[in-house]
């Protein structure tokens, strides 16, 4: 889960004929979970190109595969290897992930949508989720680059493995360099006192400047509150719920009045549940520390020093 953001997503119109377009539309609105937009008029090849791009971005799964809408040719042959894949055994799979090729974008964000799935599960073991990271690292469009990396990223950290991490930095390429250093910085936290953040107690909306360790838990689950059920927390969990606007700046010790709405409604919602939490409004303060993906779940060792940082795909679904 990203950062909460202002910024408001952009109206997806169906671009004129042209596949590039067309197919940059239906990712940017995949990005964004907004409905796909409505099919251009395309024909032959890019026609099919198109409705393999849409079939990838729509098919379940877990319930079944992806038609093949190509009669013959390359397409045909590329669509058919990654049904197969999804369909053959495990000790296959790395094999057959290494010769899959990967020149349609439906075919790569086919094996990202399968493939995520399989590694939250736990379906994949470290090798084959490295080798499945590897190759969406390796081509395709920029989003399921950048989903990759993220993924490996997280799982770096995760794993306290910096021999992946410096390969993963060396195959991502100066481009990513802004997204590795936030990692770079979070390795760094590793085994020493948690950072300082301004927090507002929740229902109390009182405010702190508190280390995880003066939050009395040994664990510490950073996501926002959804809508429904205030989730119950495990003993020893404390709870930050980053503001969903987060445009505070972290020196400041008094909320703006849409701020103060916002956590005045958490406070509402947590004290009906008899629950309480810690409100974080300011988005630059994780920026800084390369807390970007939500959730994020944060482990103090014995001396109150930090443990393990699970963040995004590599963080649990639940604290």
């Amino acid at each position: 889960m990203p950062l909460p953001t202002l910024q408001t997503p952009p109206a997806v119109v169906a671009p004129a004929p042209g596949n590039p377009e067309a197919e940059s539309a239906l990712l940017e609105a995949f990005d964004w979970g907004r409905p796909l937009p409505t099919a251009p008029s395309l024909k032959g090849s890019a026609a099919l190109r198109y409705r393999w791009l849409r079939l990838a971005a729509t098919f379940e799964p877990e319930h079944g595969l992806p038609s093949n809408p190509f009669a013959a040719g390359r397409e045909r042959k590329e669509a058919e290897a990654l049904r197969r894949l999804l369909q053959i055994p495990k000790e296959q799979r790395a094999g057959a992930l290494k010769a899959l090729s990967l020149h349609e974008s439906g075919t790569t964000l086919a094996l990202w949508r399968w493939g995520h799935i399989q590694a939250r599960s736990g379906a994949f073991d470290p090798a084959l989720r490295r080798a499945w990271e590897d190759r969406l690292l390796a081509t395709g469009p920029a989003l399921t680059c950048g989903y990759a990396l993220r993924h490996a990223l997280c799982w770096a950290l995760a794993e306290q493995d910096e021999a992946r991490f410096a390969q993963i930095r060396s195959a991502a390429g100066p481009a990513s360099e802004p997204t590795v250093n936030g990692f770079q910085r979070l390795f760094g936290l590793l085994g020493g006192p948690p950072p300082l953040l301004r927090l507002w107690t929740l229902p109390g909306l009182d405010y702190r400047d508190l280390r995880l360790d003066q939050l009395g838990a040994s664990r510490t689950w950073i996501c926002p509150a959804e809508d429904g059920p205030i989730p119950a927390l495990p003993a020893g969990t404390a709870w930050i719920i980053p503001s969903a606007s987060g445009g505070l700046d972290e020196r400041d010790a008094s909320l703006t009045e849409l701020l103060l709405a916002e956590g005045r409604s958490l406070a509402s919602r947590l004290q009906s549940a008899g629950s309480s939490a810690h409100f974080a409004a300011s988005r630059p303060a994780f920026e800084r520390l390369g807390l970007i993906w939500f959730p994020i779940l944060i482990e103090l060792d014995g001396k109150g020093d930090i443990r393990s940082i699970r963040m995004g795909d590599a963080a649990p679904e639940k604290p």
